[in-house]
């Protein structure tokens, strides 16, 4: 019942992963949270299992108008699958301003302590809460914030047992997503794909911290950055998602040097959704 931008199956798989995968080895954190849905299905994964772990939210918790954010909550509440549910929203509560905070908290209060907010940019932030055992990185708008989040949380990952969740993996305007989890193909092991756009990945090894500047794409040429995509194409083959990986390669051609999603206005020809 909360608003979320994430299909019903990502939704599931979200609790699935904190319920049946996690064992409290670290922290559940969740990049770019917007009105809490995503850390809801965190947190109620652990609340299910009995855990005691803490899911970090992380967002800028902001709105450029409440009207349409009230708006959109309304027509969220009027589709499948909110309407079917068998219990009332929690409302709206009023808010001044463009601070969406108040409206996170309201919404994720049924869980209690088990969540931590952090507004701000991601990229600004600092984390001193020790191993990260999931990572849900769904914020990953432009090249630079992708890699400034990598080099803050990467660092923390167990290896052998984190799994990061990419959630914008085949979103046609994010390819740099895709790319870096190529460079980084030693480290990670493509594990799941989830309909319609997230891939996770299992942490196998210690990472270097050169490595990841290696894996920073705001330097590389469209060249190289398609070269990336046609490797963790074969790399993801078994999920059969090549024409979504195809369409990754197309964007960037149609898109020269973009490396913000919001420059990627040319979609690629013979895809449209």
């Amino acid at each position: 019942m909360i608003p979320t931008m994430i299909s019903q199956a990502e939704q599931a798989f979200y609790v699935w992963l904190t319920r049946e995968c996690c064992a409290d080895l670290g922290a559940v954190v969740d990049l770019g949270a917007f009105a809490g849905g995503s850390t809801a299905c965190l947190a109620e994964g652990l609340r299910q299992a009995g855990r005691k772990q803490i899911v970090h939210g992380y967002d800028k918790f902001l709105v450029n108008d409440f009207n349409v954010f009230r708006r959109r909550y309304h027509t969220y509440l009027a589709d499948l699958p909110a309407r079917d549910a068998d219990f009332p929203p929690r409302g709206l509560p009023e808010i001044q301003g463009d601070d969406l905070l108040p409206v996170v908290r309201h919404f994720l209060a049924p869980w209690g302590d088990r969540i931590v907010l952090h507004k701000g940019l991601i990229e600004d932030q600092t984390w001193q809460a020790g191993p990260v055992e999931l990572l849900v990185m769904d914020a990953s708008k432009t090249a630079k914030s992708m890699h400034e989040m990598s080099r803050l949380f990467f660092p923390h990952l167990i290896a052998g047992r984190s799994i990061v969740v990419q959630q914008d993996f085949l979103w046609w305007q994010q390819p740099w997503i895709a790319a870096q989890m190529a460079v980084l193909s030693d480290y990670f092991e493509p594990i799941a794909h989830v309909a319609p756009m997230s891939v996770s990945f299992l942490y196998t090894k210690h990472m270097p911290p050169e490595m990841l500047e290696q894996a920073n794409i705001v330097t590389m040429t469209d060249d190289q950055l398609v070269g990336h995509l046609r490797a963790m194409k074969q790399s993801v083959k078994r999920f059969r998602i090549d024409r979504l990986m195809r369409r990754l390669i197309s964007a960037v051609r149609a898109n020269p040097e973009a490396r913000q999603a919001f420059h990627f206005r040319n979609r690629p020809d013979g895809f449209f959704t």
